[in-house]
């Protein structure tokens, strides 16, 4: 689960100085407070106290704030291969999604700092490239492969987000059933049998193919 923004202040590692820094080493370290505290942890103060420098020292090698947040956000979207290389096109997409995912669950921060007004790289239009010729090669017309796309990022930005930091009171365990939902009509709801522990990975493989089957449907139709 991801953890919520630390209020403590974090101890400065030792031994650093202005010639220690590098805009790669801060990189990683800007990276490490995103995973920890969101992208609302990444600011400057937070990051020169994380390095244990001034904020001022920063600005030789980011030009601005938002410099910053766009060298992380390049860093980790530019260094995944969402095009999988794949023949088949349900596989295409499947793995690049699957990749999209993986990077969201390890940098739970990541849809928040492509938020940012100007941060987001030109890298992260690689999963719509991807998704878009594999749906074009289909026959599926340019505007309903772009809905298609948007659909498919949605759905694995909130996948990853639920999974990330999941809402136990909104889940329908047995004791939220006994206490909360019993006698109020939802009897569906109180017969679920719920695994003991949820599948996350089978949940989103399950949502992946329930959209591209109804592409392929919707694709047949034409």
């Amino acid at each position: 689960m991801a953890k919520q923004p630390s209020t403590k202040k974090r101890k400065p590692r030792s031994g650093s100085k202005r010639g220690d820094l590098s805009r790669d080493k801060l990189i990683a370290s800007a990276i490490e407070l995103i995973d920890e505290g969101g992208a609302d942890a990444l600011t400057m103060r937070a990051l020169a106290d994380l390095v244990g420098v001034t904020p001022m020292a920063l600005y030789n090698h980011f030009s601005s704030k938002r410099d910053l947040l766009a060298a992380v956000a390049e860093h980790i979207i530019g260094a995944a291969h969402f095009d999988g290389q794949r023949g088949d096109w349900r596989e295409q997409i499947g793995h690049c999604f699957e990749i999209l995912r993986t990077l969201c669950l390890q940098h739970p921060g990541l849809p928040g700092l492509l938020e940012q007004d100007g941060v987001a790289p030109g890298t992260a239009f690689a999963p719509m490239e991807v998704t878009l010729r594999a749906l074009r090669s289909q026959g599926m017309s340019e505007l309903d492969s772009v809905r298609t796309f948007f659909l498919l990022i949605g759905f694995t930005l909130s996948q990853a987000s639920y999974q990330a930091r999941p809402i136990p009171a909104l889940e329908p365990s047995e004791k939220i059933r006994t206490e909360r939902i019993a006698g109020r009509g939802f009897k569906t709801v109180e017969r679920l049998e719920m695994p003991p522990q949820w599948d996350f990975d089978a949940s989103f493989a399950f949502g992946i193919s329930l959209i591209l089957n109804g592409v392929e449907a919707t694709i047949s139709k034409h």
